[in-house]
């Protein structure tokens, strides 16, 4: 897959481009777009209102150093289709070697294997930068991300029932992890 700092590109046999490259400052509002469709449907993201491109900016500029935090785009014939990121897990200097992922994609792209693609450059990316263990944090009834988790093996080590009140329901969220082997 793709190594931090270039980009990962493949041309499939229905003639269909895939990039992953890092998200660059006009990439943000295919990602404010496509983060507010994820707010809107539901299920994949704990915000209730959509948010504004300032905020995703910050969002996005809150990933530093990027070469540790990277924040990328993933596009089909050259539309962004999708952005995924590793977070820090938390402030504190011990748990330093543990990142967060997270991934979304445009609902126009769902079921075409972009999430598989995403979800494999976090994990490989992860390992390059020398991480010790990605987590993600998915609601319990996303089947498609559940299913991910473990297609690459993470392991359920969290569940919290009724967690996320999105308004309507409650849900069930699910916490995942795997060891980098780093």
């Amino acid at each position: 897959m793709q190594l931090l700092n270039e980009t990962y590109s493949t041309t499939y046999s229905n003639g269909r481009t895939i990039v992953i490259r890092d998200a660059e400052d006009s990439d943000l509002d295919d990602i404010t777009r496509i983060y507010n469709m994820a707010v809107v449907v539901g299920g994949s993201t704990a915000d209730l209102t959509p948010r504004n491109l300032d905020q995703r900016r910050e969002w996005v500029y809150s990933h530093n150093p990027r070469d540790q935090y990277p924040v990328v785009v993933i596009e089909v014939d050259g539309k962004v289709a999708g952005f995924a990121s590793l977070s820090r897990y938390h402030a504190r200097a011990g748990y330093s070697d543990i990142t967060e992922f997270s991934y979304y994609v445009d609902k126009a792209f769902s079921r075409q294997g972009l999430g598989t693609m995403l979800v494999e450059w976090l994990v490989e990316a992860a390992k390059r930068i020398g991480f010790r263990i990605a987590v993600c944090v998915v609601f319990a009834d996303n089947t498609g991300s559940t299913a991910l988790m473990h297609h690459f093996g993470f392991e359920r080590y969290g569940y919290l029932p009724k967690a996320c009140c999105n308004g309507d329901k409650l849900l069930d969220v699910a916490y995942w992890y795997k060891e980098l082997g780093n």
